[in-house]
């Protein structure tokens, strides 16, 4: 689905850590870091690592949109084995003339009928609901591959979020930490009398507005979970999460062809549609066409201890009803579904051109700040807080530095976010994990 090698995971948070030299080595989290992604009391001693497949497969063994999709596709096939079926014959008895006078049993005689009719669909009834009914399953069989894409999507996208979530927290950990720091350095100037008592007012402002962030930032990140938690199945929020898929870029192809959409499900299931639009107006036709009753029967004269044959057909005259509402109906849907399949292709074509469009932009931009802007605003806030301790900078150049530093590395997340959410509507609208999807399907089964 979204395979990652070791090495490459190496290589991009190694070049991460060279950029923003504020991270410990070895991928080591800090204290405050451990502190803030603690997990809440009760929880389990060792969380398990769940990995974006891992938690894929989870969402498509457990998910009831997906159930529900798949048992639609198991009544569209009961539909159409039902479609097929004959209409029943119907079988009568009827006594006549039992207890009449003496004259009238002169003339009739009391006798049985016994009889047997049968109502003979004409005019392709029968092949018109099986038509529709035939593509009613492989609408049915569409949407539920449509489902499971539609679920992958939502997951990738829920798991790059989480996993944002949690980097958000680590970096207002580490900005906290350094607004403590400085604190510490504004308090020992103001002290020894190098700078006035407003500037150490001003940091204590930051270091109070860090910690809000950062207890914003862990309300966010429990509300990440959980929406994540919520689509794998599950209540609790009881996993970790493997970021090394959200520190993995691979460069956009050339910009997305509407071609690439032959294999959306949405698009494949558009010409079922209208062809079973097209059954169901020739049923109505169909219908129009009266429907003759053929009967057989024997009459059995006890009297005379005799028998005779009876035979009879009987046809509805449409004088009253030709079906002609029903008929302009079906027209009226026929018109409906072409229109309404025009306006899907388009939509799809223009979604396509746009995720790809934010696919590319949002990679441009990570990359931007990874290995440029943020080694720059590192470095500017190195040299303004080296020296405002020489009484080189007034305090507003540190607190300056300090809040574009973590600016761009707030802006390098969520363009990180934006490329993992790009992608995955990029992979969606072209079926990219169709394939996967079907295996996955399988396994869960």
């Amino acid at each position: 689905m979204t395979a990652l090698s070791g090495e490459a995971f190496a290589r991009d948070r190694t070049l991460l850590a060279q950029a923003t030299s504020d991270a410990p080595p070895g991928g080591q989290m800090s204290t405050a870091d451990a502190k803030a992604t603690a997990k809440p009391r009760g929880s389990k001693a060792k969380a398990e690592a769940v990995t974006l497949d891992e938690a894929i497969l989870r969402g498509l063994a457990r998910s009831p949109r997906l159930k529900a999709s798949q048992a639609a596709e198991a009544a569209s096939r009961g539909e159409r084995r039902q479609a097929g079926a004959l209409l029943n014959p119907e079988v009568s008895f009827s006594k006549e003339n039992f207890r009449a006078g003496k004259a009238y049993k002169v003339i009739s005689p009391a006798q049985n009928v016994y009889g047997v009719s049968q109502r003979v669909e004409v005019g392709g009834k029968i092949a018109s609901r099986e038509r529709i009914a035939e593509e009613g399953v492989q609408i049915a069989s569409l949407e539920t591959r449509a489902t499971a894409l539609d679920l992958i999507r939502d997951i990738t996208i829920a798991y790059a979020e989480a996993v944002a979530a949690e980097e958000n927290v680590r970096l207002s950990a580490e900005q906290k930490e350094l607004a403590d720091d400085v604190l510490k350095s504004v308090s020992m100037r103001v002290e020894a009398a190098a700078s006035p008592q407003i500037q150490r007012s001003r940091a204590e402002v930051e270091r109070s507005a860090a910690a809000v962030a950062l207890d914003g930032a862990k309300r966010e990140r429990e509300i990440a979970r959980r929406a994540l938690a919520t689509l794998m199945g599950q209540v609790e929020a009881d996993f970790k999460l493997d970021n090394k898929a959200f520190f993995t870029l691979s460069k956009p192809d050339a910009p997305e062809d509407p071609e690439g959409l032959k294999g959306n499900p949405d698009v494949l299931k558009l010409n079922p549609a209208l062809e079973q639009s097209r059954a169901r107006l020739e049923l109505e036709r169909a219908n129009a066409i009266p429907d003759p009753l053929l009967s057989a029967g024997v009459i059995e004269i006890p009297s005379a201890r005799d028998k005779a044959f009876v035979v009879g057909v009987s046809l509805p005259l449409p004088v009253f009803n030709a079906n002609r509402g029903n008929i302009e109906r079906a027209r009226g849907e026929l018109s409906r579904t072409e229109q309404e399949n025009r306006r899907v292709a388009l939509s799809l074509d223009a979604d396509l051109a746009r995720a790809g469009q934010q696919l590319e932009n949002a990679y441009v931009q990570a990359n931007t700040l990874k290995s440029r802007i943020i080694p720059s605003a590192q470095e500017a806030f190195s040299l303004a807080r080296e020296g405002y301790g020489l009484g080189r900078f007034p305090y507003l150049e540190v607190l300056d530095a300090q809040r574009s530093l973590f600016a761009v590395k707030q802006q390098h997340i969520a363009a990180l976010r934006q490329y993992h959410t790009a992608r995955a509507v990029v992979e969606r609208l072209t079926a990219s994990h169709a394939d996967d999807a079907a295996n996955m399907l399988a396994r869960s089964d």
